[in-house]
């Protein structure tokens, strides 16, 4: 470019400097639209020079005046981010004071102008929820889907804040058809589920959430026992009963979640010899723990033989274990040998005192017509002496 502005400025002077050297000034006539123009080549080559510096004048004043706009523009949207962060940030330190109310303002107030608006309308809903203002949080929740935000979690926060059952149902189908679902995601979709009761649902979830490690173990096995036993809790009959289990493939017959959620419902319905016989599998094949079948109270319903050979056997291998102990005596209760039970919970007891084992002491006793020593045992496993 510049080199082309010098070689019209040297033609031009070329043209002017060539006839004065010659001893002619030049001559121009100019004639338009009825008016003539008569003027020397030196004179119409100034005022030509003396018009392209007024353009240019002119333009750089005019390109001025253009970019002082928009750099004022520009800085007026710096400022704006920089006051939206500053409240961001003041917003977060709120929440982490458990000012909630505080927090979901300035969020909501820097949603607009902040580098990262999902940030801020995630936060702003967040912390409406928690101050128990839902009607905001729907708000807040709503204006980010029209404002075309679809982060992850603004739909966990949308999926978890719902107080409808049918709502919930439906965002957990909605997003479970989603390509890839991450663990978070996955565990709001379980514990909603599981706080409406969607049983059925959550079920056909189970194993994805299970693979995608969106739980922890305890919480997955609690998760998965109230799933189940939703399921048995449909039939009329032992028989149809029975028939759900064997319906269930080997995988799900080796979960002790399950095993343990089908021997609940046998024992609710009055069918204590399967459940003993179920349990009694399960411990033979370490699909089920001692501990795990004490929780059940097989005092009430470990009767048949299966479960009583088991826990006779156990004792004689593991003479000083306490949970065997315990299911040796729970079975000894049933059959009214409450000698024999007491014996076996006193040993237990001087090995590990739990609440279970002096309940039950005290049962023993109460019924082998000691009530004296059933009150001390009954004080000791309320925790008062």
């Amino acid at each position: 470019m510049r080199k082309s502005l010098i070689l019209i400025v040297v033609l031009i002077l070329g043209l002017v400097l060539a006839p004065l050297w010659m001893g002619h000034t030049g001559y121009v006539l100019i004639e338009v639209g009825g008016y003539t123009v008569e003027t020397s080549l030196v004179v119409a080559t100034a005022s030509l020079l003396l018009l392209w510096l007024f353009v240019i004048i002119v333009w750089g004043i005019v390109t001025r005046l253009f970019a002082g706009q928009l750099w004022t523009r520009k800085w007026l949207k710096n400022r704006r981010e920089t006051k939206a962060i500053t409240q961001l940030r003041a917003a977060l330190n709120a929440w982490f004071n458990r000012d909630y109310q505080s927090a979901a303002e300035l969020a909501d107030k820097s949603k607009l102008d902040h580098p990262d608006p999902q940030l801020a309308f995630s936060l702003a809903a967040a912390a409406y929820g928690e101050h128990g203002d839902l009607d905001s949080q729907r708000r807040m929740l709503t204006e980010a889907r029209v404002a075309g935000f679809d982060d992850e979690n603004l739909e966990i926060l949308q999926l978890l804040n719902t107080q409808d059952a049918d709502e919930a149902l439906s965002l957990a189908k909605s997003l479970s058809t989603r390509r890839k679902l991450t663990p978070a995601l996955w565990r709001a979709i379980a514990e909603q589920l599981t706080r409406f009761a969607h049983w059925h649902t959550l079920r056909g979830f189970l194993p994805k959430i299970e693979a995608s490690h969106a739980l922890t173990e305890s919480r997955l096995h609690k998760v998965k026992r109230l799933c189940y036993q939703a399921y048995f809790r449909q039939s009329s009959d032992s028989g149809k009963l029975q028939e759900l289990w064997k319906g269930l493939d080997r995988k799900s017959r080796k979960s002790a979640a399950i095993r343990i959620a089908y021997i609940e419902v046998l024992v609710a319905k009055g069918l204590f010899q399967i459940a003993a016989k179920v349990a009694a599998a399960g411990l033979q094949k370490q699909i089920l723990k001692l501990h795990e079948v004490l929780t059940l109270s097989p005092e009430t319903w470990a009767g048949d033989e299966s479960i009583q050979d088991y826990a006779a056997q156990a004792v004689k291998d593991k003479p000083k274990d306490p949970d065997t102990l315990l299911l040796y005596a729970a079975t000894r209760y049933l059959q009214k040998e409450y000698t024999l039970a007491e014996n076996a919970l006193r040993e237990a007891l001087a090995i590990r005192p739990e609440q279970y084992g002096f309940k039950l002491l005290g049962e023993s006793l109460l019924a082998a017509n000691q009530p004296q020593l059933a009150l001390e045992a009954f004080r000791k496993a309320s925790g008062t002496r």
